[in-house]
């Protein structure tokens, strides 16, 4: 198919290695989700491809380098598969609360210290969006998610900013857009490009679009399907802070009653997540991260 011992591969070997690290960093630093995307599938290939070249190399098997690059294809999908069972039944098994309660964040750290952050909270100054509350759940010891929620001027549009931590220091930023609609209907667009799996309530109108990582095209895509519904917006009630929790404990009892969630009087025997949710996280993982979609 082509010669593995030729400086033209190696080379291109190399070259891709490279732009599968420079890749995620360039996703980081602008906001770029495909990117993250990109570079997952490049170094899909180069795993691939350099199990191929060092069979070859060391003359341990005869077969065709298609053959070996297919190999070395499945074998990296194996071994993604075995870490990805192992880390969700860490979660599963772990003290981290997979729908947290948030409480008012006192502490002064609703903002990371980052530029991009800085800027965009002065555009959600300048577009007239009005602070509601800040929050915060932690996760486990010394480590919080935190969150902001802005509202439209108007008061039909809620944008909640949830920041992620990161291993290293700083944060990861997922918006989620909700505006209340007539007959107890709720419209969101979200870029949650964490694994979720589970279920939503039927009178949730979501679409996720995790390949989307600009705030600002995210909202232009909410009011377009805002102006499109066949309900019209009605003002939220009650407070900001009150109403996250609330998502979480429907979102909470309803996974428990369609079997994604172990019931809560036998979670510390089987884990949290059922079988069958398991599965479907699994799913989500390999969609969200070669795809940029969800289930």
């Amino acid at each position: 198919m082509f010669d593995l011992n030729s400086s033209v591969f190696e080379w291109c070997l190399f070259i891709t290695a490279i732009i599968s690290i420079v890749l995620p960093i360039a996703a980081n630093r602008w906001s770029l989700p495909v990117f993250m995307v990109l570079g997952r599938w490049l170094r899909w290939v180069l795993f691939g491809a350099l199990f191929a070249f060092f069979l070859e190399a060391f003359e341990l098997s005869s077969r065709p380098d298609w053959v070996h690059f297919v190999t070395g294809i499945a074998v990296w999908f194996l071994l993604e598969t075995g870490y990805n069972w192992i880390a969700i039944k860490a979660l599963s098994r772990s003290e981290i609360p997979l729908f947290p309660n948030f409480k008012k964040n006192e502490d002064g750290d609703e903002w990371p210290a980052d530029t991009k952050f800085i800027e965009l909270r002065d555009w959600l100054r300048k577009e007239k969006f009005k602070r509601l509350t800040a929050v915060k759940a932690e996760l486990f010891a010394e480590m919080h998610l935190r969150a902001l929620v802005y509202e439209s001027e108007d008061q039909f549009t809620r944008i909640q900013l949830l920041f992620i931590p990161k291993r290293k220091g700083g944060a990861l930023a997922c918006y989620s857009l909700t505006s209340q609609l007539s007959e107890d209907k709720r419209l969101i667009t979200d870029n949650m490009f964490l694994p979720y799996g589970g279920y939503y309530p039927e009178s949730w109108n979501l679409m996720r679009k995790p390949l989307v990582g600009s705030l600002k095209r995210l909202l232009l895509l909410h009011r377009k399907r805002l102006l499109n519904s066949q309900f019209s917006p009605t003002a939220f009630e009650g407070s900001a802070e009150e109403d996250i929790n609330d998502q979480q404990r429907i979102l909470e009892r309803l996974n428990i009653e369609l079997g994604f969630l172990v019931k809560r009087g036998l979670q510390e025997e089987e884990g949290k997540i059922t079988y069958e949710g398991r599965y479907r996280l699994w799913k989500e993982m390999w969609l969200l991260a070669y795809l940029g979609r969800s289930v």
